[in-house]
């Protein structure tokens, strides 16, 4: 019996009715026309709601499957409960980088990590991932070779890795990562990330300065005050030893606790900046002191020299047995070039970072 305009007269036979939409809705093509095909997609995705849970969750298990499901009604299941949405969302080929990343913006936890666990995720969603998802979701990002990450979301990604350390193996296997955010995030890195930093993400430039020759001073005098230039250029300036007498200089400083001059000492040695200086200076896990030493060219000697005076200029004491063998590695491991490469990097990134994001990435 019907009443009304022949509406179904039980809950029955209504829920006969949306489920039979239901199939039809994703019969193959062919079987109906286009106009058809749409008329029905939108007709169940208004009445999905009415549908019991159960056949919104059948539904969207078939949709998940299909090549090219109906536009509306996979958008409509994307938007469901999580338990009903997840398939969709980690599967459904019928939904837009646009869509997914709307979602991302308007939804929670478990829809962010449904589609975070896509076989492939465009910038678009990625980007949206990255501002609005949690970490374990942008964890599955970073691992999912498929995924797209722009050089935005990549760099906030490297800062975020500060407090997220889950981030920072992850970050190291991605391909885009660049030497100047490997450069960035070796300052909150473990020891042994320090050491896969310094190896994977420095170079060594000797035909490069077999090439440049005499030029490259030249320039360097010819760039006068230009700081963006003399930046960039430092980056391919060969290394200079450090003078014996700033070597002593710097022992007599340590024993005064002259931090400032320290500092300084070291700054004009290297020719680098007192702010990296500083930063190097303070870092108590050492491999600093170590890319430094070997960038001036100390010896073995000198560079424990070295490792007295800064823990004298920290008033702190001498690191231990372990530690000194383990600082004393990098040291040995890194050649000059490569040293004096990394040492400008980091001056680059930390005393220079705002002024000269607009360097091309390296």
């Amino acid at each position: 019996m019907t009443t009304g305009f022949g509406a179904p007269s039980s809950a029955a036979d209504r829920d006969m009715l949306l489920r039979r939409l239901a199939d039809m809705a994703v019969l193959p093509p062919g079987r109906m026309t286009p106009q058809e095909r749409g008329l029905v997609d939108t007709v169940i995705a208004t009445a999905l709601s009415r549908l019991d849970e159960a056949g919104r969750r059948r539904l969207a298990a078939r949709i998940a499957q299909l090549p090219e499901g109906p536009r509306e009604l996979t958008l409509a299941l994307a938007r469901d409960d999580i338990e009903i949405a997840g398939p969709v969302l980690r599967s459904s080929l019928g939904l837009q980088p646009t869509d997914l990343a709307q979602i991302v913006r308007e939804f929670g936890a478990g829809h962010h990590m449904a589609i975070a666990a896509r076989r492939a995720l465009p910038a678009a969603v990625t980007d949206a991932l990255v501002e609005y998802a949690g970490p374990a979701a942008i964890c599955l990002v970073l691992a999912n070779p498929a995924a797209e990450i722009s050089a935005r979301s990549l760099e906030a990604l490297v800062r975020r890795s500060a407090s997220e350390p889950d981030f920072q193996p992850l970050l190291l296997a991605r391909p885009e990562l660049t030497v100047r955010l490997a450069q960035l995030m070796f300052w909150w890195m473990p020891s042994a990330g320090r050491v896969e930093i310094l190896s994977r993400f420095s170079i060594e430039r000797r035909m490069m300065h077999a090439a440049l020759g005499d030029i490259l001073e030249a320039g360097f005098g010819a760039a006068g005050t230009d700081e963006t230039l003399l930046v960039a250029l430092a980056l391919v300036r060969p290394p200079v030893a450090l003078d014996k007498a700033a070597l002593t200089r710097l022992i007599n400083l340590a024993g005064m606790k002259e931090s400032e001059a320290f500092a300084a000492t070291m700054a004009e040695g290297a020719r680098i900046r007192p702010e990296t200086a500083h930063r190097i200076i303070g870092d108590f896990g050492g491999e600093p002191l170590a890319v430094f030493g070997k960038a001036v060219g100390l010896t073995r000697k000198e560079f424990g020299d070295l490792i007295v005076a800064a823990a004298e200029i920290r008033s702190a004491g001498l690191p231990a047995r372990a530690d000194l063998e383990r600082i004393t590695s990098v040291f040995d491991a890194i050649s000059t070039d490569r040293a004096d490469h990394v040492l400008h990097c980091w001056d680059w990134t930390i005393s220079s970072e705002a002024q000269f994001t607009s360097l091309p990435e390296i």
